[in-house]
C-alpha cells in the first residue's frame, strides 16, 4: 500500500544523460519559413554539426 504522497511510475532517477537535457523551445513559423527550417535540419542531420557550422560561417 503506497504511503500518502508517494508516487510510483515514470522514469527512474538518474535516467538523464550526463551532458544534460535539451531545452524545450516553441517555434512558430509560416509555411515558407518551415520549409527553410526543414531544409536546414536535413543539412544538419546529413553533414553533422561541425560541418554545418563551417557552412554557416562561410555564408555569414
Amino acid at each position: 500500500m503506497p504511503v500518502k504522497g508517494q508516487r510510483f511510475g515514470g522514469k527512474p532517477l538518474g535516467w538523464r544523460k550526463p551532458e544534460g537535457v535539451r531545452a524545450q523551445h516553441q517555434v512558430r513559423a509560416y509555411d515558407d519559413e518551415w520549409q527553410v527550417i526543414k531544409d536546414f535540419v536535413k543539412i544538419l542531420r546529413s553533414k553533422g554539426a561541425e560541418e554545418t557550422r563551417k557552412m554557416l560561417d562561410a555564408i555569414k
